[in-house]
């Protein structure tokens, strides 16, 4: 097994540097603590936000977040902002874990390929918080038809660079075959959908009357 001193540059190097995309989203939303269940060993959110929280279930990941300095060296070299960097790792399995969370405490949530996350992040958003979501797993079809979100933005990769798109979001979430599943057959299927326009990934903004 790869040695735990070079986990998180290993992960990074392996899934690729997501630092571009958590910059377009990060100048969007202003957002400054942010929750990122099933994060694994992804740490590049700590480069662009002040004020992580990681939870991840994996032992592999609880290893690596045990000594504080091993995250925290590598975040200190590539931060982008000049506070001193708040990285709390709490492990656990996010579909019992969240719960037991405080409520709208955190501005943003991130849901990369981790499962159906918005099914369980909602109540740790502030009203107007916002959920970052690709569809692995079908997370953003399901945050699509929550009624405690609602999609605000679709990000699109060109390159090493993001663009974010707000206008004429209807083109998104057009199944190519109809009529779009339910909630419920998405949680049971676990596969996204195919659309006429796919994103990269899509911002999703908590409602400000939820309906957890």
């Amino acid at each position: 097994m790869p040695s735990l001193a070079t986990a998180f540059p290993d992960y990074i190097q392996r899934i690729g540097d997501r630092t571009p995309l958590y910059t377009a989203v990060a100048d969007h939303t202003g957002a400054r603590r942010v929750l990122y269940p099933g994060s694994y060993l992804d740490i590049a959110p700590s480069y662009v936000w002040p004020s992580v929280t990681y939870l991840d279930s994996n032992a592999r990941a609880r290893k690596a977040f045990a000594d504080p300095d091993r995250p925290g060296s590598l975040v200190r070299a590539h931060r982008r902002y000049p506070a001193e960097p708040d990285i709390e790792f709490i492990p656990g399995d996010y579909t019992r874990t969240l719960a037991e969370l405080p409520g709208a405490h955190w501005d943003l949530a991130l849901s990369l390929y981790a499962g159906p996350i918005s099914e369980y992040v909602a109540h740790c958003l502030r009203p107007g918080g916002w959920l970052l979501a690709n569809n692995s797993h079908a997370d953003a079809g399901l945050a699509h038809l929550n009624p405690n979100f609602e999609l605000t933005a679709a990000l699109h990769r060109n390159g090493s660079r993001y663009r974010l798109v707000t206008d004429d979001l209807d083109q998104y979430f057009q199944p190519t075959r109809t009529p779009h599943p339910t909630r419920t057959q998405l949680r049971t299927d676990g596969r996204g959908v195919r659309y006429t326009h796919p994103a990269d990934a899509y911002l999703f903004r908590r409602m400000s009357r939820p309906s957890d």
